[in-house]
């Protein structure tokens, strides 16, 4: 399997990246094959039309695009912000959409500062990932109090959370396995 992780954040210290972080070490750990997608490094420009459709398409999106066509699975990482997603992920979404992701496996993981976790960023981005014709797994990692779960390398510092990241991998590569 080729899995990318998108960290979905591009704030200035962002706490969703942790996430990224570790489930890419647990992934590969494990001898899967994945890698972050850092938003913050892709520096996409605003939505203005789907890469598809483009007449002109910059050849740092073409490439992009060709990366995430190769992947077999991703998990997309989101903080919650206002209640929902990230924009720069909605902007990374809509950019490439359907053409890059319809008929993949992806993971939802959100993140927040506070308890909840950012369960509705977690249950409208999952809504997205079916507009967008991907299938979405129905175990979602929500990662409340982050700074309190991993540290800002993305290494686990609260023993009791490893079980629940290592669930939802475990969960998600079976579910990721059935497509492929």
């Amino acid at each position: 399997m080729n899995i990318k992780i998108v960290s979905g954040s591009t704030r200035i210290g962002r706490n969703s990246h942790r996430v990224a972080l570790a489930l890419n070490r647990k992934i590969n750990d494990l001898g899967f094959k994945s890698t972050i997608v850092d938003l913050s490094e892709i520096e996409l420009p605003a939505f203005e039309e789907r890469l598809s459709f483009l007449t002109e398409k910059p050849e740092r999106l073409v490439e992009i695009s060709s990366e995430l066509l190769s992947s077999t699975a991703y998990i997309f990482v989101t903080p919650e912000y206002n209640g929902g997603i990230s924009a720069s992920l909605k902007n990374f979404i809509d950019t490439f959409g359907r053409l890059e992701f319809a008929g993949k496996p992806i993971a939802v993981a959100s993140v927040s500062t506070g308890a909840l976790g950012g369960i509705r960023a977690a249950m409208s981005l999952q809504q997205l990932i079916l507009a967008i014709q991907a299938y979405s797994q129905p175990q979602m990692l929500t990662v409340g109090d982050v700074e309190e779960q991993l540290n800002s390398e993305g290494e686990i510092i609260n023993p009791s959370f490893e079980k629940k990241i290592d669930s939802f991998v475990d969960s998600f590569l079976g579910f990721a396995k059935r497509f492929n």
